[in-house]
């Protein structure tokens, strides 16, 4: 049986005046897969994802989405199409709680008089359903009120990833996922991505520098150097070594 394409990328360009920071790359995602996307600083990772997410409008070539060509001018167009991303900044804010982040730009209003003629906030039906998306990935903060300053790295992850899946994501770009956690939270963030695909049958993408992060987690490995796409490699069909020899450059 074919494999469906989720995502699929032609000729794409990205140029900063006569900077190519993504210049004529060809990738295809498919269904339920978790492809890494490697490669040193400078590499195009960063961009190629700004572009998908629609941080950044691409100056050339088509972005396919379950094999229809789409554009995507801004963040709100990607969510539509059910990208959603999780940076490694996390795109949270620290003096709201987890689920006013969870809610953030898309806040639930109330059913009543107040709430369709006021927009007053149903502030209660964010807490339970923040509970309920984040109990079905099997977290836990003992509470969902408390600002998200007080959280470790790790919840905080947990939160941005439970937004990613609420908001019916069906391709999740996670950026860096464990940059900055401990070994112990580091674990967790693993599992979880385990989880997601298995659980949600969701495609992802991860960017990330930790090649033993890279070979637990993926299906498949591009190879990005110097805004190009070097390789592409089945994960079962190569090594470690392999891979950092074409990040690099050196045979």
């Amino acid at each position: 049986m074919e494999k469906k394409a989720v995502l699929e990328v032609k000729g794409l360009c990205k140029f900063f005046g006569g900077i190519k920071a993504v210049n004529n790359i060809d990738l295809k995602i498919y269904e339920k897969e978790i492809v890494g996307i490697v490669g040193d600083n400078g590499a195009g990772k960063s961009t190629l994802i700004k572009i998908l997410s629609g941080v950044y409008v691409k100056t050339a070539g088509k972005i396919l989405v379950n094999n229809k060509e789409i554009e995507i001018d801004n963040p709100n167009d990607a969510r539509k199409l059910g990208i959603e991303t999780v940076y490694q900044d996390q795109g949270l804010i620290p003096i709201f709680d987890a689920a006013s982040n969870l809610f953030l730009g898309r806040e639930k209003l109330r059913e009543d008089f107040f709430g369709k003629c006021f927009k007053f906030v149903d502030n209660q039906g964010m807490i339970k359903e923040t509970n309920n998306t984040l109990g079905s990935l099997g977290i836990s903060l003992e509470d969902v009120r408390s600002k998200v300053f007080n959280l470790s790295g790790g919840q905080r992850q947990t939160v941005v990833i439970g937004r990613a899946v609420h908001w019916g994501g069906k391709i999740l770009i996670f950026d860096e996922p464990t940059n900055n956690l401990g070994v112990k939270q580091e674990r967790k963030a693993l599992d979880l991505i385990k989880k997601l695909r298995d659980s949600y049958e969701v495609s992802i993408i991860i960017i990330s520098h930790n090649i033993a992060h890279i070979f637990e987690l993926v299906d498949r490995i591009i190879v990005l150097r110097n805004g190009e796409k070097v390789g592409e490699r089945v994960k079962e069909e190569t090594n470690p070594n392999e891979i950092v020899s074409m990040i690099t450059g050196v045979a």
